[in-house]
């Protein structure tokens, strides 16, 4: 059974413009999660960053693991994940015992998804080194080694290349067994999807369609090779998504959700995006759950607005939904 997950609107996309004050802003992220279960998503998304994109433009941006933890108190059945955490961002340990916990508070809801982080302004304004890209995928691949000792053992010791812990004790213990999923969504052919097909319960793929028909038999040959059955790895797809009946739709999306913001820009954005009337949107969905995708995670520019009735996300699960194939 193929899976839809969307993100709640944490303010990193500018997503919260309008909404005045920090209070206000999370009654609406919490009442918009809460929505969103209750119309039928299966999973909701956070992203790991610390400050809006653009930064130019300064909005409130909800810390990632933080938020997690209350969404996790306020809904009771949605599964609650990150796309993705940023392994340079936090002491593996540390990581560790806040998945842990945060799992034991959601009654085991949690999927843990991690990344070797690549916003180098946000690394710099917070004072985090940042270093060659296979250094972050070595520091990445040993907080994953790192996070699966510590979510299984009485005591965990672990040696990798950059990082180690000994000893450690992190009860309570995460309630799904082994531990919660963990999806890694590197995409780099030698190195990050060997570390996925070793590492990871998923892999999460954000580039689009054509990268995605390049590097899955990639990601599947590097199973092979490991001795890894290639049926075990559970693949995500993430899309940004626009419903657009005809050309007066699309200008009042616009309009609405990007004030200000160059036609230029919009266009490049919405070019690489998954948009259109919602046939179009089927048969690019419908392209990745045919080739193995269980999990489609959708962004909408306009979460905010969830509640209304007619927001993209609400539109999604009327329209685009039911077109969709249940599995290959």
């Amino acid at each position: 059974m193929v899976r839809f997950g969307t993100f709640a609107p944490q303010g990193w996309r500018l997503e919260m413009r309008g909404i005045e004050g920090g209070a206000a802003q999370w009654q609406r992220l919490k009442g918009v999660a809460q929505t969103l279960e209750r119309i039928g998503y299966d999973s909701l998304w956070l992203y790991d960053h610390f400050h809006t994109v653009p930064r130019t433009e300064i909005q409130p941006t909800f810390e990632c693991w933080t938020t997690m933890a209350a969404l996790a108190e306020a809904t009771s059945k949605i599964r609650l994940g990150q796309l993705v955490t940023c392994a340079l961002y936090r002491n593996p340990a540390y990581l560790a015992k806040v998945s842990a916990c945060v799992d034991v508070i959601s009654g085991g809801r949690v999927d843990v998804g991690l990344g070797a982080g690549w916003k180098q302004d946000e690394f710099e304004a917070y004072g985090y080194p940042f270093p060659k890209i296979r250094e972050r995928l070595d520091r990445m691949a040993d907080t994953a080694r790192i996070l699966k000792a510590m979510w299984t053992e009485e005591k965990a010791t672990v040696s990798g290349r950059y990082l180690a812990v000994k000893d450690a004790v992190n009860e309570p213990k995460p309630l799904q067994k082994p531990h919660p999923p963990l999806w890694i969504g590197s995409q780099g052919p030698k190195v990050g999807l060997r570390l996925v097909a070793e590492l990871a319960a998923g892999w999460n793929h954000n580039r689009g369609q054509a990268a995605f028909d390049e590097k899955l038999p990639i990601l599947m040959q590097h199973c092979r090779d490991l001795g890894r059955d290639p049926k075990t790895m559970r693949i995500s797809v993430e899309r940004t998504c626009a419903i657009f009946n005809d050309e007066k739709e699309r200008r009042e999306h616009i309009e609405r959700c990007w004030p200000g913001v160059s036609a230029e820009r919009i266009k490049t954005f919405l070019d690489e995006a998954c948009t259109g009337t919602p046939e179009k949107i089927a048969k690019e969905l419908n392209h990745y759950i045919e080739r193995g995708a269980e999990l489609i995670i959708l962004w909408f520019q306009d979460l905010a607005d969830v509640g209304s009735g007619a927001s993209m996300a609400e539109r999604f699960m009327k329209e685009v939904r039911p077109l969709l194939r249940e599995r290959a």
